[in-house]
């Protein structure tokens, strides 16, 4: 590349480069009702089915476990052979029905997520999703990925939590 190219150097400009994506909800179930669902493997698998799917995911565990990590290959969209993914549990607090992952591979190094519920009432709850993307140059498809991808969830979720009632729940 040409000493005077205004590109040079750009990489290096666009590898540190993080941007966090944030979406809430309110469901219609009480928190730890979805705090239950949210520390099962079988719900990670429901709520992204359709969008993205993982390879070896028979080998997670029923429940996540608090320091665990779970590595997986990627499938896009039920066919697009992706990368391997890992996930690493760092925090599963009850107290606080708290789940932040480390998670990345491939094409993003870095998908760090929180999920959170609060309780909004006897019934409802704040649904939270909360993830730092970093990708190099790619951030920016990526977090429009992601936009897309979250909101799916949650989608899902709405569909989860009409199909699985309250009290066919084990911790």
């Amino acid at each position: 590349m040409p000493e005077h190219c205004p590109l040079r150097g750009a990489d290096s400009l666009t590898r540190n480069v993080s941007v966090r994506l944030r979406l809430t909800t309110t469901f219609p179930a009480p928190a730890d009702h979805v705090w239950a669902l949210v520390k099962k493997s079988s719900t990670l698998l429901f709520v992204s089915r359709g969008l993205l799917s993982f390879i070896g995911a028979e080998h997670f565990p029923q429940q996540w476990r608090e320091g665990d990590t779970e590595s997986a290959r990627l499938l896009f969209f039920g066919c697009i052979p992706a990368w391997r993914h890992s996930l690493t549990f760092e925090r599963i607090d009850d107290d606080t029905r708290i789940l932040s992952t480390r998670e990345g591979g491939g094409l993003i190094p870095v998908w760090d997520h929180v999920i959170r519920a609060t309780p909004d009432g006897n019934q409802a709850c704040t649904y939270l999703d909360e993830v730092e993307i970093k990708a190099g140059a790619l951030t920016f498809v990526v977090w429009l990925y992601a936009q897309i991808f979250y909101r799916y969830r949650q989608l899902r979720w709405r569909i989860l939590l009409r199909k699985v009632p309250q009290d066919a729940i084990s911790n």
